[in-house]
């Protein structure tokens, strides 16, 4: 078998084993697959918010889907391990197959919409945009989207910052076509600037006892300079020892030499 046609086929096993997992799983809660071979068989990893269910009542459930995995896909050995989601609202692709499983159940696509919407802002998100695309009013397409808070579209921020979950709803009209984008709140912006508080503290006290003595050096510092004469000062100098000095008194002085004369 060629090398490229050997990895189309295992994609499309792939898909086919994500649709079976979140056509069985949809009431569950389920948030994605991943598959991996080991030398013991295939270990599948189900991501979902609710693994009661998925476990079922004494295992009763996940040894039906180790069943059907091995019987119709082929997998060998499948060890099923079940991984709960910590916030299930912060999922794109839980609140994609929410939406999907509210539109099934025929309640309006506006108000299912805004519901997600506000339910996915509440939780702390920083963004998110819904989009609805099909024929969702009308025998006409359309692509309806619902927006709140802030959105990457492009660059670093929007590939490690933004989670997105696509689902599907099959009405009696159409497809419909679903698009879950969540930018979650600890998300570092290009712009953002961070400033270690406990560092900044920590330089501004240094700085400030280096300063301190500094200036106390420099307050007892004693300079000494030698040098020369000018011709100015020389003249100055000379001018005071040529006069004659013995009658310049105080006045407090000179009144206390009188009285000691009387």
């Amino acid at each position: 078998m060629p090398l490229a046609k050997h990895f189309i086929e295992q994609g499309i096993k792939l898909m086919q084993i994500n649709e079976y997992l979140r056509s069985e799983l949809v009431r569950a809660g389920f948030a994605g697959v991943d598959i991996q071979k080991t030398p013991l068989g295939v270990r599948i990893t189900l991501k979902t918010s609710r693994p009661g269910l998925v476990i079922g009542k004494a295992g009763k459930r996940i040894q039906e889907i180790t069943d059907v995995l091995h019987d119709r896909f082929g997998l060998e050995m499948p060890q099923i391990e079940v991984e709960e989601v910590p916030n299930p609202d912060l999922n794109a692709q839980i609140m994609a197959e929410r939406l999907a499983y509210s539109l099934d159940r025929g309640r309006h696509y506006r108000r299912a919409g805004y519901y997600i919407l506000r339910k996915i802002m509440d939780s702390g998100a920083r963004g998110t945009e819904i989009i609805v695309s099909g024929k969702v009013t009308s025998q006409r397409a359309r692509t309806t989207v619902f927006r709140a808070g802030t959105m990457s579209k492009s660059g670093q921020p929007a590939q490690e910052g933004v989670d997105r979950g696509v689902a599907q709803c099959i009405q009696k009209s159409g497809t419909l076509g679903i698009i879950v984008k969540i930018m979650h709140a600890d998300t570092r912006m290009g712009d953002t600037v961070k400033i270690d508080d406990a560092s900044l503290a920590k330089i501004q006290t240094k700085k400030l006892s280096e300063l301190t003595k500094t200036k106390a050096e420099k307050d007892y510092e004693v300079i000494e300079e030698e040098r020369d004469l000018t011709a100015v000062e020389k003249e100055l100098f000379d001018e005071v020892e040529e006069d004659d000095t013995s009658e310049l008194y105080l006045d407090s002085e000179k009144e206390t030499d009188e009285k000691t004369e009387e």
